[in-house]
Formats: structure tokens, C-alpha cells, sequence
């Protein structure tokens, strides 16, 4: 099961350095055509926009599992041993819920948004929106592995 989880893994990280390569490429793309053949692209900066998007909305989940979130730690070492463990496991919880509340959210406004057509790529206005519903469902299949990793942990450490 873990070798599943790391190849799901390395699939979005090199999703993400697909898209960014490709976002570099059109930015190249057009300031050559802007300056050289002096012929804009009309369609350049809104795929880079989209492609940021998604870029985010993937690492989020990626920099989550690699524990690199913003948390203040002095206020869990205010407190004892116990309550410390239970802070983790809220915190674990709560990043769980920001996951089905971002995918389900973004889901509904994708669905609102599939109505209108993007005007330089001519696509629909949903397919941004997938992105944040993407990363959403991967930041809740990371907060799963990380509370049942937690609990695991924990178990252990109760039982003789």
C-alpha cells in the first residue's frame, strides 16, 4: 500500500514540474513573439494564470505531507505530554476537514463555472477549478495517511 501511496506521490510532484515547465516555456514563448516577431500571444498569460493555479492547489498537499505548514509550536508546549499528542491529532483533523470543504466547495463552483468559456485559451472556466478540487482530494488522502500513521504511532506507544 505504501508503494502505491509513494508512486501517487511522485506523480503529482512531477505533475507539478511538468506544469511549471510549461508555464516557463510559454513565458518564453511570449516575450520572443512580443519582442522578436513582435506578434503577441493572446492566450500566453491565461495559461500561465491556470497553470499557477493548479501549481498551487498540488503543492499544498506536497509541502503538508512534507511537514513544511506554518504551525506555532509554543502554544502545544505550553501544555502536558497528553494534551500535546491530542493538539496533533486536532491539527490532523482539521487539515482533513480543510480538504473535504476545499474539493466540495471548488467542486460546486467548477460546476457554476463550466458555463463560461475562458477567452484566450477558449475552454471552459471549470478546468481551473479542478485543480483546487485535485489538490483538495490529495491534501485529504494526505491528512488519512498522516492520522492513521498518528494513531498507529500512538497505539503503539499504549499498548504492552
Amino acid at each position: 500500500m505504501s508503494r502505491a501511496f509513494a508512486l501517487v506521490d511522485r506523480a503529482v510532484e512531477l505533475l507539478v514540474a511538468a506544469i511549471f515547465a510549461a508555464m516557463c516555456v510559454i513565458g518564453l514563448l511570449q516575450v520572443f513573439n512580443r519582442f522578436v516577431l513582435n506578434a503577441s500571444l493572446s492566450w500566453s498569460e491565461e495559461a500561465q494564470i491556470f497553470g499557477h493555479i493548479w501549481i498551487v492547489f498540488l503543492a499544498i498537499p506536497i509541502g503538508y505531507q512534507r511537514g513544511a505548514q506554518i504551525h506555532v509550536d509554543a502554544i502545544r508546549r505550553k501544555f502536558p505530554r497528553g494534551f500535546g499528542a491530542a493538539f496533533d491529532l486536532m491539527v490532523e483533523v482539521l487539515w482533513a476537514a480543510f480538504a473535504v470543504a476545499l474539493a466540495y466547495l471548488c467542486y460546486r463552483v467548477s460546476l457554476v463555472a463550466a458555463l463560461q468559456e475562458s477567452p484566450g485559451l477558449e475552454i471552459p472556466m471549470s478546468y481551473p477549478y479542478y485543480g483546487m478540487v485535485v489538490g483538495g482530494i490529495y491534501l485529504l488522502l494526505i491528512g488519512l495517511r498522516r492520522t492513521y500513521a498518528w494513531c498507529a504511532e500512538h497505539m503503539m506507544r499504549t499498548t504492552p
